[in-house]
């Protein structure tokens, strides 16, 4: 029969990434006395929680949390109980790198001092122990703790010397580092109480210049430069830094825009970022300049993006639209064509976003922009949590206006399109034909008949464009109608007495609408007329 400590320190070794609840396996545990069996299941659990470090502070989470709720170990099941067992451990005996973990949770959990101690020490300890200067990888996150633990409790001597190791690593070997590891490093000790940051700068230059074609490293070396400087209290400097990154953003830009679909976006976001920060530094006219700039290489985008094709044979649907308009005349072809157009149920909808996000959870962890005709973003629209869907009320409904816009698109395009041509087919349509549309129609307001009957006859000749600038107010009109028909109130009343009709937005909520109206047809329309997900 072994100990547990004499255990611990066979089965697990210091090395990177090797503390895991695998090593924890039954045939070890079976070795132990019946009281530390309790202590061999407890550590097992506590090495398969998560950990997410900051420069100031560390989260201990679940390392897999369900869609259902389920999740594994959290640190919220450690008992009172289990704490006295962690309390009564001798932490000197563990092997390193659970000897840091238990004394980091005592810390962190319970504000044990001398486990503080114990924690930081054991991670600088880890950190000379794993670190190379040709390989650093795993190693940020251990230096963030000790740094962290000896500053908030004033552990001085170990402070210093991890002070002292920094230094020397910016005078020596900063420039020669991969950068990351380097700006990270600068970000721990910039937040460091009294530290003279006005060492970063040259190291912050020389990653300026060396990394030219490493936007990335470039990125985060100006904007922990501008910190500096404003800590510095150099003001003037930290301006002119910001507009030097803005310069860079936008040559970069033109380096990479033609290059492909992706260059060409990259370069429309690093063109936005140059402007915003032209904005905000007094560059007023470099900034007017570089959005002209940003207009030409948006008109670019349509050009570059390459469409995916889906052939479809959509022979049975013609067939079967023939069949159902065979013997109609004009009007009965037109009533036939209105029954295409469903206006599907809100949750409906709101279902359909949740399967298609369910299903295919790798595609939904991205958002999507949506891009006009001159490949101007219009919409960023965010993807939805991936625990909770239903979490941003809002951000669902964006979602679902996009869902409902790319079906109507479908069934646009395969039965509506093809439904008018057929119309056509079988007649010559002068617009006398459309009046019985809009003859003692009730809901279209008093002396719009004949702009309403112009813009159904552009539309059923297939004049789509001109038949959508004149439909689309003419139908903004109509709702604005039946809300002051039913006793909504559709107009403002300004501090200074004077009055303005209300956005449509506030039309389309109105609750004396929402009373009276179709709910499902009132979201269609807010999706087409008004929301930029859905908008046509």
């Amino acid at each position: 029969m072994v100990n547990i400590y004499e255990l611990l320190n066979r089965i697990i070794v210091n090395k990177r990434y090797s503390l895991s609840p695998n090593l924890f396996i039954e045939a070890d545990r079976t070795e132990l006395s019946e009281e530390e069996r309790s202590i061999f299941d407890l550590l097992k659990n506590i090495v398969s929680l998560g950990t997410k470090i900051h420069n100031d502070g560390i989260e201990f989470h679940p390392m897999f949390v369900m869609a259902d709720g389920s999740r594994t170990f959290s640190i919220e099941d450690i008992s009172e109980d289990d704490y006295l067992i962690l309390h009564s451990l001798k932490l000197e005996k563990m092997p390193l790198i659970l000897r840091a973990l238990i004394a980091d949770i005592l810390w962190t959990n319970k504000k044990e001092f001398n486990a503080a101690k114990i924690a930081a020490n054991a991670y600088w300890e880890l950190f000379t122990f794993w670190y190379r200067d040709d390989d650093n990888v795993g190693t940020i996150d251990i230096i963030r703790r000790a740094v962290c633990i000896s500053a908030q409790t004033k552990q001085t001597l170990l402070f210093e010397k991890i002070q002292g190791w920094f230094v020397d690593f910016l005078e020596k070997k900063a420039a020669n580092n991969d950068g990351f590891f380097a700006l990270r490093v600068m970000e721990l000790f910039f937040g460091q109480k009294n530290f003279d940051v006005s060492i970063f700068l040259p190291v912050l230059d020389d990653l300026i210049d060396g990394n030219s074609d490493n936007i990335a490293k470039v990125e985060q070396a100006y904007k922990l430069k501008t910190e500096c400087l404003f800590k510095l209290k150099r003001k003037e400097d930290a301006i002119k830094n910001n507009n030097l990154l803005a310069d860079y953003y936008l040559e970069f830009a033109e380096k990479i825009f033609k290059k492909d679909i992706q260059g060409a976006l990259r370069a429309v976001n690093f063109y936005q970022k140059g402007i915003m920060l032209y904005r905000n530094n007094g560059e007023s006219d470099k900034a007017d300049a570089a959005h002209k700039r940003l207009v030409e290489i948006q008109k670019e985008i349509p050009k570059i993006m390459v469409p995916f094709s889906v052939e479809l044979d959509i022979k049975g649907v013609i067939d079967n639209l023939k069949a159902n308009m065979e013997g109609l005349s004009f009007e009965e072809c037109v009533i036939r064509l209105t029954q295409m157009f469903v206006f599907e149920k809100q949750e409906d909808i709101k279902k359909s976003v949740i399967e298609e996000f369910k299903d295919n959870p790798i595609s939904h962890l991205f958002g999507k922009s949506l891009i006009n005709a001159q490949g101007q973003t219009v919409l960023a629209l965010h993807p939805l949590d991936i625990h909770d869907p239903e979490k941003d009320p809002k951000l669902m409904e964006l979602h679902m206006y996009q869902n409902a816009l790319e079906k109507q698109k479908v069934a646009g395009d395969i039965w509506v399109k093809n439904a008018l041509i057929i119309i056509r087919d079988k007649f010559v349509i002068d617009k006398s034909m459309v009046e019985f549309l809009v003859k003692d129609n009730p809901i279209i307001p008093d002396g719009r008949e004949r702009i309403f009957q112009s813009g159904l006859y552009m539309f059923l000749n297939g004049d789509y464009y001109e038949a959508l600038h004149i439909l689309a107010p003419q139908v903004e009109n109509l709702f604005r109608n039946i809300a002051r028909e039913v006793g909504g109130l559709t107009v403002t009343l300004e501090k200074d007495g004077s009055s303005m009709e209300k956005v449509l937005s506030s039309i389309l909520s109105l609750p004396e609408l929402v009373d009276c109206y179709d709910n499902d047809i009132l979201f269609t329309f807010r999706g087409l007329l008004n929301e930029q997900a859905g908008a046509i």
